[in-house]
């Protein structure tokens, strides 16, 4: 025994250990983008066409199946000053029709939709949201089967079109 742990002594400290870096496991909200990212430009004429939906939902957003609803969260801090203008309410539902078009599993049964829209503030060392730090800026409820139509129209929605759409809508 003695031999052995011998051995093994020897062994662990003639072989160089080094600390390798891990990567954060994360599925969702990834570290926020610089701020001379192109993806964090404000959108000087605003149109569902001209904004880069894809790129904006990419690292930022966390779709979850409650088998009742489904839920999604989504973190606009990079994009705030886009939804920090006079129509506000418009820009912020338009994006939620977006992020439930492009981002609803395939899988999922629910008709009803919970949307949150959130600005995180802080985060940690990891780059993960610090939770207390968030800032809720809406939450939206609506049907999918409803509201389908209007997020796949090449042409913007009405207000009215948009003020039906929603069974709730709530403006932090």
């Amino acid at each position: 025994m003695k031999k052995l742990l011998l051995v093994m002594g020897m062994f662990l400290t003639s072989v160089p250990i080094f600390a390798q870096e891990t990567p954060a496991a994360s599925t969702y909200l990834a570290a926020p983008t610089p701020a001379a990212s192109p993806l964090s430009r404000v959108i000087p004429k605003w149109s569902m066409s001209a904004v880069p939906w894809d790129a904006w939902f990419k690292d930022n957003a966390m779709v979850t199946d409650k088998t009742d609803y489904v839920h999604f969260f989504w973190n606009a801090q990079d994009f705030k000053a886009n939804f920090e203008v006079k129509e506000k309410k418009k820009r912020l539902a338009e994006a939620a029709l977006q992020l439930v078009s492009r981002l609803y599993p395939s899988d999922a049964k629910a008709d009803l939709v919970k949307v949150d829209i959130v600005y995180v503030l802080e985060r940690d060392v990891y780059g993960q949201p610090k939770w207390d730090s968030l800032q809720q800026v809406a939450h939206l409820e609506f049907l999918r089967s409803k509201d389908s139509k209007l997020a796949k129209t090449k042409k913007e929605p009405s207000d009215e079109a948009l003020q039906k759409a929603f069974d709730k809508f709530d403006l932090f």
